[in-house]
């Protein structure tokens, strides 16, 4: 057993007892990272004497573990899981405690217990226990969750973020449809409705959509359609009295809104509650109200990186231009006719109940990201559901583990994409059967007729841990930002195929990061394909770049769901955080562009050309009158008008004196030419 005073060092990057500590009797394997040492700290903990790792729950703020019996001294015991209490990791079954000196500061890293600099403490009193979990209950909240009606991914993210919020010893409720599909959990409870779609109908419909993607239609005009049945359901909703009456009897503290679920923007208002944003997709809406220069910050759907030339910022403009248009003529106004329909009060406006967000959770990342202006009330949270790999099953690590070195493939294109069409799937098998490298390929439908010997097809499986398995080569995939988030966390290169909505977005960042290639199925050929996957799985740079993004995005204070709910806890403990708030949602247009500004410095502008123009006009007409007086008055270089120095006689009409100089004319006789006089006028 690690005894009193144990002191632990770093060894690369795990955290092991001193192996010249005489309390450590012999080495142990640890089964997260196959290494021996004493005590190995990374995704798991395996202490001496303990067949299996210690799992972690809820990561919190601290890293302090404390036992629930502290009054022996025996070594911990398999699977010993560390609950949450209000921001500190408590033991339970143990009795043994350890505390971390450097990490009480800093914080745990990603769910790590991070042990350096500290060592084996004496135990706490139980008493410490009890005060940390009394201020927990007291801080508990009722936190209402509406999901979007489709997307079964997103659906994924909510249910790992309530697990989360319990452990901290909030409620959560799910408001969804009759018949949608969720596994029950004591971590959440739902709150049903009659919308229009339940599990079934929503996949038909999603299946659907990527049936007219493929059969050339535009994928902008299946989205407007997906968007319209969004709507369509908020009105059901909105109309449901009994169900707005069951939601205002539960006094929630906080609704948390999916903006690709606008409804929930509505139902917020009706409740009187509280509301932040927790998005589900990778973009960064304008309407945060974080500046935007087109010129480095690529509109959502441009495909556009942070590097632009002329025209790639001007078609970033108008990609923006359209998409305000979009949101502000054909997507807000829907909502607010439903407002009218149901006569919401009081009347508030779609842009004024979006503004009106505490806070921004967006589900992005710094190493995925490109750098932009933010604001404090927004934060990235990206990365939800990663995770250290978990053993595979018996038939899976028997296939993986004989590809021996030249590894394997990973193909899936996610749980929305469950039927890719035929030229596509064709175009995919004949280009893996060439690779010398295993795939396994999550695939649903009829067989392609050119799959390879070295290909094996599989409708359900363990993507994360394949993702983590040492002997990956790469992954083919649609780009979902889930599976990029999965694959960036175990340092994968990517081939990615995008479909619709953010895939786009989310290859064209992974490509600009140097994690993969993005391919347009539309024009892709099956000789670009393999191409593709020849270059990322033999050209080191692309796993290099992956395993760097990955380092990135672990660098962070805690796992992202522990940052998620730290700033639910935030804006619960301070009311909405208003101090976080910029002025950008109290000013209007004109003001938030400096159109007033321009308006002012353009009339001041045509004022002062005014004026400076009506004294040029003066000054010039001056000068000629003056310069025309001058031009007739001058005679062999003396003025005939003035007094024999040359200065001008004040006195007197200028007309009246040329015509007495013109009378006093002097005239000379030189002689007759035929029949007349000559005279010269002097």
């Amino acid at each position: 057993a690690v005894k009193e005073g144990a002191q632990f060092v770093r060894k690369g990057s795990h955290v092991v007892l001193d192996a010249a500590d005489k309390s450590v009797q012999q080495e142990y394997t640890c089964l997260a990272c196959k290494q021996m040492a004493p005590l190995c700290v990374q995704s798991a903990v395996v202490f001496p004497r303990c067949q299996g790792g210690i799992t972690t729950g809820s990561k919190g703020q601290s890293c302090i573990m404390e036992s629930a019996n502290a009054e022996k001294s025996e070594p911990l015991a398999h699977g010993v899981r560390l609950p949450s209490v209000e921001g500190t990791q408590v033991l339970e079954q143990c009795e043994l405690n350890v505390q971390c000196d450097s990490c009480l500061k800093l914080g745990c890293q990603s769910g790590e217990l991070q042990l350096e600099g500290g060592q084996a403490m004496k135990p706490y009193a139980p008493a410490f226990i009890l005060l940390w979990s009394a201020v927990g209950i007291a801080r508990a909240a009722k936190i209402v969750v509406v999901p979007p009606i489709m997307f079964e991914s997103h659906l994924y993210i909510f249910k790992t973020l309530a697990s989360a919020l319990h452990d901290q010893g909030h409620q959560t409720v799910f408001l969804l449809s009759e018949g949608r599909e969720i596994p029950p959990s004591n971590h959440y409870r739902l709150q049903r409705y009659p919308g229009i779609f339940n599990s079934s109908t929503s996949d038909d419909f999603l299946q659907s959509k990527m049936r007219s993607i493929f059969s050339g239609r535009l994928t902008a005009l299946e989205l407007f359609d997906i968007l319209d049945h969004y709507s369509k359901n908020c009105d059901m909703i909105v109309g449901n009295r009994n169900l707005m009456r069951a939601l205002k009897q539960e006094k929630f503290d906080l609704l948390l809104v999916d903006p690709n679920e606008m409804c929930g923007f509505v139902i917020a208002h009706l409740l009187g509650v509280k509301y932040a944003v927790f998005s589900t997709g990778l973009w960064y809406p304008a309407e945060v109200g974080a500046p935007a220069p087109l010129s480095y910050v690529p509109e959502f759907n441009s495909l556009l990186t942070d590097h632009m030339n002329l025209f790639e910022r001007i078609k970033n403009t108008v990609v923006y231009l359209i998409s305000r248009f979009g949101v502000s003529f054909l997507v807000l106004p829907k909502y607010e006719r439903i407002m009218q329909k149901h006569k919401v009060l009081p009347e508030r406006s779609m842009y004024d109940l979006v503004h009106g967000s505490s806070l921004w959770m967006l589900c992005t990342d710094v190493a995925l990201e490109f750098p932009r202006p933010t604001l404090p009330n927004v934060v990235y949270v990206g990365g939800i559901l990663t995770k250290p790999a978990s053993p595979l099953p018996e038939d899976l690590q028997a296939w993986v583990s004989g590809a021996y070195e030249n590894g394997f493939v990973l193909v899936s294109f996610g749980a929305g994409v469950k039927y890719l069409s035929e030229d596509i799937a064709n175009k995919l098998a004949h280009a893996l059967a060439r690779l010398p490298q295993r795939v396994i390929w999550r695939f649903s439908g009829n067989k392609p007729r050119n799959l390879g010997n070295n290909t094996k097809l599989i409708e359900w499986l363990p993507q994360n841990d394949l993702l983590g398995h040492s002997n990956i080569k790469a992954f083919l995939s649609h780009g979902g930002l889930n599976s990029i988030f999965e694959t960036m966390y175990h340092g994968v290169p990517v081939v990615g195929i995008p479909l619709f909505g953010d895939h786009y977005d989310t290859m064209t960042r992974v490509q600009a990061k140097g994690m993969g290639i993005l391919l347009n199925w539309k024009t892709m050929t099956e000789g670009e394909l393999y191409e593709a996957l020849v270059k990322v799985i033999n050209d080191p740079s692309y796993r290099q770049r992956a395993q760097r993004l990955s380092e990135i995005h672990k660098d962070q204070p805690g796992h992202p769901v522990n940052r998620t709910v730290y700033w639910i806890n935030y804006i619960l403990r301070h009311n909405g955080a208003q101090h976080l708030r910029a002025a950008v949602y109290s000013i209007s247009f004109f003001q938030y562009f400096l159109l007033d500004i321009a308006l002012v410095l353009l009339v001041g502008a045509a004022l002062l050309y005014y004026v400076l123009a009506r004294m040029a006009k003066l000054i010039c007409k001056q000068s000629k009158h003056l310069w025309s007086n001058d031009k007739h008055s001058a005679v062999n270089g003396h003025y005939q008008n003035g007094i024999p120095n040359g200065k001008y006689r004040r006195n007197g009409h200028i007309k009246h004196e040329k015509k007495l100089h013109d009378s006093s004319a002097r005239y000379q006789y030189f002689g007759e030419k035929g029949s007349e006089e000559v005279y010269s006028v002097s």
